[in-house]
């Protein structure tokens, strides 16, 4: 899904509490990308900004290369590595996690109605 919302080979992301975020320029639309999460973006020029679960709120996690310092951030963790591309070789040393291993996990994914479509 991260790969047909960014029209990327993956989506590079920064997490965080929504507490701790602020939207500094401007509010962003919105989509729902499925019935689970909701997908910010520019709505003059359609640069993807960020996403977030809409059934806990506890975190929001935005596009990297839409920070004004996107070199201030340290890569910790990547997710979803089983949708990676075979060709793509990047962040081999930073630590990785499949999407959906834990049978709680695997229960919210299951309920998951995807919107976005080819």
């Amino acid at each position: 899904m991260c790969q047909r919302a960014t029209g990327g080979v993956f989506a590079a992301l920064a997490g965080g509490s929504p507490g701790n975020f602020a939207w500094t320029r401007g509010t962003p639309a919105f989509f729902a990308s499925s019935n689970l999460a909701q997908r910010g973006f520019c709505a003059q020029c359609g640069t993807p900004l960020s996403f977030q679960y809409q059934t806990d709120g506890a975190r929001i996690y935005t596009t990297i290369g839409s920070l004004d310092h996107p070199e201030d951030v340290e890569l910790v963790k990547q997710f979803g590595i089983e949708s990676q591309l075979p060709w793509v070789k990047f962040c081999e040393n930073v630590p990785a996690e499949r999407t959906g291993e834990s049978a709680q996990a695997q229960e919210f994914l299951a309920a998951m109605q995807v919107s976005q479509s080819t």
